[in-house]
């Protein structure tokens, strides 16, 4: 039964991308189809298409709330902490802890590939650019004598950034509870991820 008319003006909305996000969360994003999140929300196959266009669109209204999400969390998580190498840790450990509890988000929020191009009036957004700023001046914070274009202080945003995204990716997909790090819980694998980081190590 096709209950479009039983939704309010914007909760379809919001429903659509709900069920979007369980269905990534069963199927992956490959089994992800407009069609298919239609049917499971209740409505008919032409309803997804008056709040969006195409199943990028979808996609990427799912990206800007994951990374609005994430956001909040290294703001809460910052706000916090009293020096800038305590700030760069428990934003790390934010970014890792939501990419555990809203693993589809992240699933998304890493595929801009998939609903964005350089083109995007919204780039910055949905390819989470503005979070990566934060990261990037509090790893900056640690260091206050090098410049924002320091090569060294570039290389270690890029390490503290894969120490956290390849972590969370590792830990989400199963990788490492294969292995002898999989006997210990997470939170020592946390702990144990931010003693031997190397932008901990310098700070």
């Amino acid at each position: 039964m096709d209950r479009t008319d039983s939704y309010h003006h914007g909760a379809l909305r919001s429903a659509l991308i709900k069920t979007g996000l369980e269905l990534i969360s069963e199927k992956g994003i490959s089994g992800f189809t407009l069609r298919e999140v239609a049917k499971r929300t209740g409505v008919s196959t032409a309803a997804p298409y008056y709040h969006f266009k195409d199943k990028a669109e979808l996609l990427q209204a799912m990206s800007l709330e994951g990374w609005r999400m994430l956001g909040e969390r290294f703001g809460v998580a910052s706000s916090a902490a009293e020096t800038a190498s305590a700030r760069l840790r428990v934003i790390g450990e934010a970014y890792i802890r939501f990419a555990i509890e809203y693993t589809p988000y992240f699933r998304v929020m890493s595929r801009p590939d998939l609903f964005c191009s350089q083109a995007c009036d919204n780039l910055q957004e949905v390819t989470g650019l503005t979070v990566f700023e934060m990261l990037r001046s509090t790893v900056a914070g640690c260091f206050p004598g090098k410049k924002k274009d320091d090569p060294d202080l570039q290389e270690m945003v890029l390490h503290a950034w894969v120490m956290v995204h390849g972590f969370s990716t590792l830990w989400i997909d199963g990788s490492i509870r294969g292995t002898s790090l999989g006997e210990l819980g997470i939170e020592e694998l946390i702990s144990m991820l931010f003693r031997s980081g190397p932008c901990m190590t310098q700070t």
